[in-house]
């Protein structure tokens, strides 16, 4: 069992325990019992001595007296009605009648345990005796004295024989040897408004305890099915919970185990609980992390290609460098050496660059940004960097322009994409920057007046390393690296980045050419 499981139930079952507990410890059912059972014992006393000052009496009205054989036959009759031992004594307090006594020779009854044809049988008698022992051992809420059989039978020594012939009324409880209760009545026997004696009844607690042990069984029933309800429950509850869980951590083990790889998370979201909800979140994370993993290793893969080319028309030169004599041919190889050692330089700084932003934009801090603010502060920029292209902004007025985003990276991907525009523009050409709102996104496009795109190198242009780049440009002056930057950056902003080709229509709507490139950022809009 896991200890998650272990603590669900140590949650759930102590209360029923403790609510079994207090059944035991608290007596009022008892109590009320006792208490009922004395308040029947004392009126059976008043119609047993009502019958003996009427029917029990022997004497002259000066010497009335109770007749002790009359009394023994009223007393027998009695005792079949009311279950009680009755005693009766006289005005001195003596005992004149015991019924537990056999009246013709004044021995007392012997009273033998015999075979009970009704007795259950063996296994269930013994438990109901170790009931009766432990139920013995329950501390109860009252204290009662010591029963003691001597001071019944003595002259005037039970404390209720005196009080009843004085004419009032003596009732108690006590406890025997065997921890059963003693109750006793003591009442006057009473005829011409005088004392003739008094009335003593007792009764042992055998039917209350067997009332009281049958309420205790039956709610002990009643709380052990409601734990065993509450276990099942729990146990239902400890396999729906934990048995996912461990699946759950058994997969991200394996993940772990095989350095971030593709590993099999288990499809829980038909729960439709935090569960999961927590499988999903993990089978995205997995995802992600095996995607990022496949990105980092292309990465290390493209970066080792393009160091290579370089590195490799470095070293050639260099070896025939050693060989050459002529000054022109050392020259020339000069600046191959120079020039590679200037694209290795790029390559280097942007490959540092598009790493650092990869792991910079999962931490950056994002506030509003106002993008048709942004491209008006950057036109003077972009226009010095520009040369002999003329840069032109137009950006939408009363429109929502302000994204959530970093406003420096986004800043780079605008000089970017208008440096990139730049380059294919001819000079005294015009490179156009729109900001505008459209369906709850801030469309940012940058157009130019080159050549356009072939359509072939659509697909491939924001890929890493790739460039695609005018033929008067010198081999080797970018690295690849510009446009997939740009992509990273909106990506990581929740927008998208496409290119397409403006087309050159003619009078007819015939096409004739291309009359330049129009990259399109989409950003969604910031919204309070």
């Amino acid at each position: 069992m896991s200890p998650l499981a272990r603590r669900i139930l140590t949650i759930n079952l102590p209360a029923f325990l403790v609510l079994v507990g207090a059944w035991f410890y608290l007596d009022q059912y008892r109590a009320g019992l006792l208490d009922a059972r004395q308040r029947s014992l004392t009126k059976e006393a008043h119609l047993i001595a009502g019958a003996l000052g009427e029917a029990a009496l022997a004497g002259s009205i000066e010497n009335l007296r109770i007749d002790a054989s009359l009394a023994a036959y009223i007393t027998r009759r009695a005792v079949l009605t009311t279950g009680a031992r009755i005693r009766l004594f006289d005005q001195q307090g003596r005992m004149m009648v015991d019924s537990r006594q056999l009246p013709t020779s004044g021995r007392a009854v012997e009273t033998r345990r015999i075979y009970n044809p009704d007795r259950a049988p063996w296994p269930v008698s013994w438990l109901q005796e170790q009931w009766d022992t432990a139920m013995g051992w329950l501390p109860r809420r009252d204290e009662f004295p010591a029963f003691s059989e001597d001071n019944v039978m003595a002259v005037r020594g039970w404390f209720g024989v005196p009080r009843a012939l004085e004419g009032g009324e003596g009732h108690g409880v006590w406890q025997r040897d065997d921890g059963r209760l003693m109750i006793g009545v003591a009442v006057p026997v009473q005829a011409l408004k005088r004392v003739l004696g008094a009335v003593v009844l007792t009764v042992d607690s055998r039917e209350i305890d067997a009332a009281v042990r049958r309420e205790q069984a039956a709610t002990l029933g009643v709380f052990a099915f409601a734990a065993l309800i509450t276990f099942l429950l729990s146990v239902f509850l400890s396999r729906s919970i934990i048995r996912p869980i461990q699946r759950l951590s058994q997969a991200a083990d394996r993940v772990r185990t095989r350095g971030g790889r593709s590993a099999d998370i288990p499809d829980l979201s038909r729960r439709h609980d935090e569960i999961g909800d927590l499988s999903m979140s993990l089978k995205e994370m997995t995802t992600a992390l095996n995607a990022r993993v496949g990105a980092i290793e292309a990465f290390a893969a493209d970066v080792a290609h393009e160091l290579k080319n370089p590195l490799t028309s470095l070293r050639s030169a260099i070896e025939t460098l050693e060989r050459a004599e002529k000054p022109e041919q050392r020259e020339q190889l000069t600046r191959i050496v120079l020039q590679d050692i200037g694209r290795l330089n790029r390559l280097i700084s942007e490959i540092s660059d598009a790493s650092r932003i990869d792991a910079e934009m999962g931490r950056i801090e994002r506030e509003p940004v106002d993008i048709g603010r942004m491209v008006l502060d950057l036109k003077e920029v972009l226009q010095s960097g520009a040369g002999g292209v003329r840069i032109e902004v137009d950006v939408a007025k009363g429109d929502p322009l302000t994204i959530i985003g970093a406003e420096h990276r986004l800043g780079q991907v605008l000089r970017n994409l208008v440096d990139n525009a730049v380059s294919f523009s001819p000079e005294g050409g015009t490179v156009t920057v729109r900001v505008v709102y459209e369906k709850g996104q801030v469309v940012l496009s940058v157009e130019d007046e080159g050549p356009g795109v072939p359509e072939e190198a659509k697909g491939k242009i924001f890929e890493r390393f790739y460039s695609e780049r005018p033929a008067t440009e010198t081999f080797g002056s970018h690295s690849g690296l510009g446009l997939n930057i740009c992509r990273q950056i909106v990506e990581a902003h929740g927008g998208t980045i496409e290119v397409e080709n403006i087309r050159d229509l003619g009078k007819h709507g015939l096409l004739i050419g291309m009359k330049g490139a129009r990259f399109t950022v989409r950003l969604p809009v910031f919204k309070d």
